[in-house]
């Protein structure tokens, strides 16, 4: 009997271990995949933040680019001008103080440059065209280098006024006569393009020259320096490898992003970042776009939904000994029943079993209960997890929602940005009740494209009333067109033949209708039933989706307006309809 007893306590030892060796697994199991998913969410984090600033940084060069190769262009077009010749000889001469082009120029776009400046071919200043009283003029290394090799010199000033240079040499039926300098403004440039682009609380966009040397920064601490020796010289017992790594592929005109340690300006502590850079071309140099964010800023979410799993783990873990405390007293019963009952008759065996089924029953009842109350929050556990893979896998642009489940804010910023700057123009005050020329602000629209459609070589036709009149805001009138010109063009630069923008005003009996054709190849089927649903566009990643859908708004708003679009032959009609209420007639 006693060797009974004895295998039958190992048998019930043994049912012990076994579970307690699956409650481990299980336990460990579901802390290996809490703590995978965390590490997984916290890389989509990071990768998204990426991709974001890597956006930014791009967008801010290709509108850099433009405006660089914008200006030379002016540059390069006013010199071989016959008009621009004859006056530079006779101001080299004397015999007149001005040049007319220049002077234009200047007094059109001067907001963009601190100086612009007519040379002798012995680097002696003839004229300066500046609003800065005390201006000084210097050489400096570019004009030396112009007046060595008399040839197009660009050069980038982060040492001492801190300008983008472009020379460009003014030749005379084959002979030099001297130079021609524009000092671009960088303090312009960052108010213009650069300032306004941010994510989270501590990000900033920077610009270096082609050598590492810091041009524009949030801080201007520094401006000038070498940003890795200014950083060694400053925390010299600090390792700048990596931001050494760094700007060494910048300095190769390398686009990318890179998880570096530095210093928040202002602030002595050593952090992560997270860093996109790419080069902005101007002739045969380049500036360095870069753009920091802080590293722990970024994670800040995906780090409490690490606290909270670990929680959510430690809760399982317990729930799991108190279960396998409770079964192991219940099968410690159970043996002492089976043991009781091998000395009692069959009577009591029969009592005992009786027994052994009714706690049986009994566990079986609590581990319903049990199971009941961990499902909820099993579920919930379940639920959001899904909720947040969704939310990455979907794309989803919800701010709040996102709160609700990481505790974080950060990920809406780069398509607000964008947002943003498609209603900035919407929302300037303009006098709701004078009377706007139609045609004039269609043709605003024309001329802020218009460096684009000449470089396309479109045609623009504008026809119909060009004295009509209707009330209402032009400037948001002119957002309409604008996109709506945009669109055309993007849609006909891989045109091979002639393309064209066709406009149309047309006065009915009951409204104004404005047409817009061009013959850019027309939109898929599958887009022209939604093209006016927020985030549809038929730019795929290069749109915002948002131009037509904000254009059917202020149409309707604050025009009483309707807008369609169709597809005609080889392009694409839109069509704009005012109707002629009392508040829009003159």
């Amino acid at each position: 009997m006693k060797e009974k007893i004895k295998q039958l306590y190992r048998e019930v030892n043994s049912r012990i271990v076994k579970l307690v060796l699956v409650a481990i697994i299980v336990m460990g199991t579901l802390f290996g995949l809490s703590l995978g998913s965390y590490q997984h969410y916290r890389e989509t984090v990071i990768k998204s933040q990426q991709e974001n600033i890597l956006n930014l940084v791009t967008t801010v060069s290709a509108q850099l680019e433009i405006f660089f190769n914008e200006k030379d262009d002016y540059l390069k077009e006013i010199i071989t001008e016959t008009q621009f010749k004859n006056q530079f000889i006779e101001l080299t001469e004397g015999k007149t103080d001005n040049i007319t082009l220049v002077d234009l120029l200047y007094r059109t776009q001067g907001k963009a440059f601190t100086a612009l400046e007519l040379i002798d071919v012995t680097g002696g200043i003839i004229k300066v065209y500046t609003d800065e009283e005390t201006y000084q003029y210097r050489q400096g290394q570019d004009l030396q280098q112009a007046l060595m090799n008399r040839e197009d010199v660009y050069f980038v000033d982060s040492e001492i006024e801190q300008t983008i240079n472009i020379i460009h040499p003014i030749k005379i039926e084959g002979e030099l006569h001297g130079f021609i300098r524009m000092k671009l403004d960088s303090k312009y440039i960052y108010d213009v393009y650069i300032v306004d682009y941010r994510l989270q609380e501590t990000g900033y966009m920077s610009v270096k020259d082609n050598l590492g040397r810091l041009l524009l920064h949030p801080s201007n601490e520094s401006i000038g320096g070498d940003v890795v020796e200014v950083r060694q010289q400053q925390y010299p017992n600090y390792d700048w490898t990596e931001l050494e790594s760094i700007v060494k592929k910048q300095m190769e005109q390398e686009t990318g992003v890179g998880l570096y340690h530095s210093i928040w300006p202002g602030d002595n502590t050593r952090v992560q970042k997270i860093n996109g850079y790419t080069p902005s071309r101007i002739g045969d140099t380049f500036l360095i776009i870069n753009f920091s964010i802080d590293y722990d800023e970024t994670i800040v979410g995906i780090e409490k939904i690490r606290d909270i799993t670990i929680v959510i783990s430690i809760m399982l873990i317990l729930v799991c000994i108190v279960i396998i405390i409770y079964i192991y007293k219940v099968e410690v019963n159970r043996s002492n029943l089976e043991i009781e009952a091998r000395y009692f008759n069959q009577l009591r065996e029969k009592n005992a079993l009786l027994m052994h089924q009714s706690r049986f029953a009994a566990m079986g009842e609590m581990l319903a209960t049990i199971a009941h109350q961990l499902k909820q929050p099993l579920n919930t556990l379940k639920l959001s997890l899904y909720n947040i893979e969704d939310y990455h896998t979907l794309e989803e642009d919800d701010p709040a929602y996102l709160q609700d489940l990481v505790g974080s804010t950060h990920c809406s910023i780069e398509r607000m940005a964008k947002t943003i700057d498609d209603f900035k123009f919407f929302f300037k005050p303009q006098d709701k009740n004078v009377a706007f020329n139609l045609y004039e602000a269609i043709q605003f629209a024309i001329d802020l494209n218009l460096a684009t459609i000449n470089y396309l070589e479109i045609k623009t036709d504008i026809q119909g009333d060009k004295a009509l009149k209707i009330k209402g805001e032009s400037n948001i009138f002119s957002q309409v067109i604008l996109n709506l010109v945009n669109n055309a063009i993007d849609a006909m630069k891989d045109n091979k033949g002639i393309r064209e923008i066709k406009i149309v005003i047309h006065e009915g009996e009951k409204d104004v209708q404005v047409t817009i054709e061009d013959n850019g190849g027309g939109m898929p089927k599958e887009i022209v039933d939604r093209i006016f649903q927020p985030y549809v566009s038929t730019k795929g990643d290069q749109g915002t989706g948002l131009g037509l859908y904000i254009s059917k708004t202020i149409l309707k708003e604050k025009f009483k307006g309707d807008i369609s679009i169709i597809n005609i032959k080889n392009g694409v009609k839109a069509k704009i309809t005012l109707y002629k209420e009392e508040k829009n007639r003159v």
